[in-house]
């Protein structure tokens, strides 16, 4: 961080600028992700936490942990 800024390449000597781009995050969906989630949930459970999920307006289900089943806005 307290480099000075690079304006030409170290071993070429081309001219260089900054370019910002945005984060890239993968969105795919695969079977191996989805029972490592559920297996997550389960650890979760494990160590003492509970997880709720939102199912509707208002309304969440427990996934893991002790708790009640259904906590809702009413």
């Amino acid at each position: 961080m307290s480099d000075p800024i690079l304006t030409t390449h170290p071993e070429t000597g081309e001219p260089v600028r900054k370019v910002i781009t945005a984060a890239y995050f993968s969105g795919k969906w695969s079977d191996a992700a989805a029972k490592r989630t559920i297996n997550d949930d389960k650890r979760l459970g494990e160590l003492g936490f509970t997880k709720y999920v939102k199912s509707s307006k208002g309304t969440y289900e427990k996934r893991a942990g002790d708790g009640p089943d259904l906590i809702s806005a009413d």
